[in-house]
């Protein structure tokens, strides 16, 4: 007679057979976690890898691709241009020509709004008057037409014409104070204390230097195209000089603000000055922008605008002279990025390290989305650096990953503060958006000729581009300050 184990509960640990089955469970039971974590790991490795195929095919596409010069492609390179294009000829044809003529295009994306984001429209002004468009007579025939059949409806918006400037005279009366024993001359917010130019002259001006990055001439003949005002391009020069100098107690007060601020991004670029290298430095919090362009690339630099006693957080890109000032830093990731990713591409050595670095980045990134309590925070700080320095204790052979790793050493102890510290950005991407404006106007004049004018430039600069991050007008916020 054959009895089911089941039924006698107590004879389990005595019967071979099941107990050599409850053995293979547990081992496939096994295997199948070891499968579900190699699943994970290959999911990994194929996202960095596609990370990487993208960037290496854009790279391609720069130097390969529909953007370089017909002059510097092959025989090849053009023979098969020509063929990919016969070939897209010939599917339209086959199609009955309805395939769009971008989508054969192999690689290259539909320029234009993406189809997922929401149509951004412009609100429709109220219109301030109407007008009725009639007719009486045909064009063609000029026989009467009769009362209208239909109508439509249009806004359209317009600007005025330019208006020529206006002239004024202002008698200014000069009085005596008994009480203070001194002369008092009266004044006018429309009459400045220099110059013959009132505050519109002086802000429009200002403004097309500057915000429309016009250089001395094109502002004086863009002054006379549209107002009829005729001036030199020596005087542009002074009346920016004038606007200058009354937004000096504002630079200083945007230099204290950022004095007293948690965390400030900091970053530099070259500017030539009189045909020299000088540097064009950039301090900005969430608020306040500040440019300071000098011929230096120190430390003191740091000091003269910061102050000595700064207690906040620099965020920055490593450079000596921020580690010279302060202990208190932030380096970017972004700049890590690049080194790891480039050092990658140049040697197999180092693509464990770039993979790496990118899944500490985005593990990191997801933790802190939780809003995490500081107890955590503190952990997750230590983790990282905890594996990120098991990074640098391998062994490596080749130059390239020798070179990362001793990137990521000298800024050991200053890759982790943002976890800690939610005020602190893990990137310096700010900086480079801060830097982008007066590289563009860099471009465009190519040097400054003086330090006059250097003043000028970090003055005006600094507050346009302030007033822009505060959501104001740089117009009607420099016109207040001129107008006194």
């Amino acid at each position: 007679m054959i009895f089911q184990a089941s039924s006698f509960p107590g004879c389990v640990p005595v019967c071979p057979r099941v107990a050599e089955f409850e053995k293979k469970v547990e081992m496939l039971k096994e295997e199948k976690r070891d499968l579900k974590q190699e699943k994970q790991e290959a999911e990994k490795k194929l996202d960095y890898q596609k990370e990487k195929y993208a960037r290496l095919w854009n790279k391609y596409r720069k130097i390969a691709g529909p953007n370089k010069p017909s002059s510097k492609k092959t025989r090849y390179e053009k023979g098969e241009e020509k063929r990919r294009k016969r070939e897209r000829e010939e599917r339209r044809k086959d199609d009955g020509d309805t395939e769009d003529e971008s989508e054969g295009d192999e690689g290259k994306e539909t320029p234009g709004r993406k189809t997922e984001h929401e149509p951004a429209w412009r609100e429709k002004p109220e219109p301030e008057e109407e007008i009725d468009v009639t007719q009486d007579l045909c064009d063609d025939c000029g026989d009467p037409l009769g009362d209208p059949i239909n109508y439509y409806i249009r806004v359209i918006t317009d600007v005025p014409e330019p208006e020529p400037p206006t002239t004024k005279q202002f008698n200014i009366f000069e009085y005596y104070c008994e009480t203070c024993d001194k002369k008092i001359l009266a004044t006018d917010p429309d009459c400045p204390d220099v110059g013959d130019y009132g505050p519109n002259a002086l802000v429009q001006t200002t403004l097309f230097r500057f915000d429309q990055r016009l250089p001395n001439r094109k502002t004086a003949d863009l002054l006379k195209t549209l107002y009829g005002l005729e001036i030199s391009h020596g005087t542009v020069f002074n009346i920016t000089d004038r606007v200058a100098d009354l937004l000096n107690p504002h630079y200083e007060g945007v230099k204290m603000e950022l004095r007293e601020a948690t965390a400030v991004h900091v970053d530099e670029t070259s500017f030539s000055v009189g045909g020299e290298d000088w540097w064009l430095w950039s301090f900005s919090d969430d608020e306040h922008v500040l440019y300071r362009l000098v011929n230096s690339r120190g430390s003191n630099v740091l000091e003269e605008v910061l102050g000595e006693d700064f207690e906040g957080w620099i965020i920055s890109d490593g450079l000596s002279p921020y580690s010279a000032f302060s202990e208190k830093q932030q380096r970017c990731w972004t700049h890590l990025f690049n080194e790891s990713e480039s050092a990658a591409d140049k040697c197999e050595e180092a693509v464990p390290i770039d993979e790496r670095l990118h899944e500490i980045y985005h593990h990191i990134k997801e933790f802190l989305e939780g809003d995490p309590p500081p107890p955590e925070r503190e952990e997750k700080k230590k983790w990282g650096m905890k594996v990120v320095k098991e990074l640098t204790e391998k062994e490596y052979e080749e130059k390239e990953t020798a070179e990362l790793i001793t990137y990521i050493e000298n800024g050991m102890g200053h890759w982790f503060p943002y976890v800690v510290e939610p005020d602190v950005d893990p990137t310096n991407n700010q900086a480079e958006r801060d830097l982008r404006e007066p590289i563009v106007i860099r471009k465009i004049i190519g040097t400054l000729r003086n330090e006059k004018g250097t003043r000028i430039f970090e003055r005006v600069m600094t507050m346009i581009t302030t007033w822009k991050r505060q959501g104001l007008n740089p117009k009607d916020e420099m016109l207040k300050i001129v107008r006194g």
